[in-house]
């Protein structure tokens, strides 16, 4: 199972990654925004739309159940450790001036903290998932629109 959870999780940020770029492509150069405030609102669009994939598609937990704050956070911190680990590597050592290679390593360190930490922390396992949620929802909306359902026979 952590094999699919992977390759999906790695299929949502490819998703995530196009998102970004589009958006932030449509804002700085279609509506003239500056590069700063639309990378922000890039990264916060961005955001909500992989908790959403990452929760139903790549965990199969409700969003409901799920902590957006943790994931916020989580990806908050996968940033800081791709930022440093790609400024350490490129400035010294034998990557110095390859910033190519410096960027594949710390994306690589900080998808690898994500995965972990939104397996581990935001998306348990023991949440219920996604699909049952949706069953008990249509179970309970077939009730409520069938008083009869609810009346005691006899």
């Amino acid at each position: 199972m952590v094999w699919v959870h992977l390759y999906r999780f790695l299929s949502v940020g490819a998703i995530g990654f196009a998102i970004d770029a589009g958006v932030l492509w449509f804002l700085v150069y279609v509506l003239d925004v500056g590069a700063i405030p639309a990378r922000v609102v890039s990264f916060v669009i961005t955001i909500s739309v992989t908790f959403v994939l990452n929760a139903r598609y790549t965990f199969g937990v409700s969003v409901r159940g799920s902590s957006k704050s943790r994931y916020i956070a989580v990806q908050l911190v996968g940033a800081a450790i791709n930022f440093v680990s790609y400024t350490v590597l490129v400035l010294t050592g034998p990557l110095a001036g390859r910033p190519l290679f410096a960027l594949i390593i710390g994306s690589a360190l900080a998808s690898t903290h994500n995965f972990l930490m939104m397996r581990r922390f935001v998306f348990n396992q023991r949440t219920q998932p996604a699909a049952l949620d949706d069953a008990a929802e249509e179970t309970k909306d077939a009730t409520d629109t069938h008083p009869a359902v609810n009346q005691p026979t006899g």
